[in-house]
């Protein structure tokens, strides 16, 4: 029972997460009129979100694995006839989900906030273009994230009948 009370953590944490960057954070730093001002919040952001977010992806996929012991279990030898599909496509989107979080958190973002804190060279307008990558980064996950809960819903009915 823990165990899918913090799979739904993890859920919460991630999708939850990515939801509010895309639909509440970045918007929200057009309020401010100067470029420099924006690329600095953001960066402090990110400093907090991308290590949250990568932690909610982990605490779900590990929880998930572990739920399927639990589905081996209850289904014996039905296990791959019913839920071998559903689960391959699972974890396809959740390599992608991670390939592009991995890409999103250490490659664009910790070279955005270097940027900004002026370890490395970028200016204003090569900051922003790595905002906006990061933005669609976590657009795309939070449609696979989204994708890959719809599919654990399916394997769930499955199980449950």
């Amino acid at each position: 029972m823990i165990l899918t009370y913090l799979h739904l953590a993890g859920l919460v944490i991630s999708l939850g997460g990515g939801l509010f960057f895309v639909i509440g954070l970045y918007p929200s730093l057009r309020t401010f009129d100067d470029p420099s001002i924006r690329m600095r919040l953001l960066a402090s952001s990110l400093r907090i979100f991308h290590p949250l977010f990568l932690f909610g992806l982990c605490l779900t996929f590990m929880t998930g694995a572990l739920h399927l012991t639990d589905f081996k279990i209850a289904l014996g030898s039905d296990y791959l006839p019913k839920i071998g599909s559903i689960l391959l496509w699972k974890f396809g989107m959740t390599l992608l989900i991670f390939l592009i979080a991995g890409m999103q958190c250490f490659g664009m973002g910790l070279k955005f906030q270097r940027m900004v804190n002026g370890v490395v060279p970028g200016d204003l307008a090569t900051q922003e273009r790595y905002a906006k990558k990061i933005w669609r980064a976590q657009f795309a996950n939070l449609i696979f994230l989204a994708i890959t809960l719809w599919l654990g819903l399916m394997m769930s009915a499955i199980i449950h009948d």
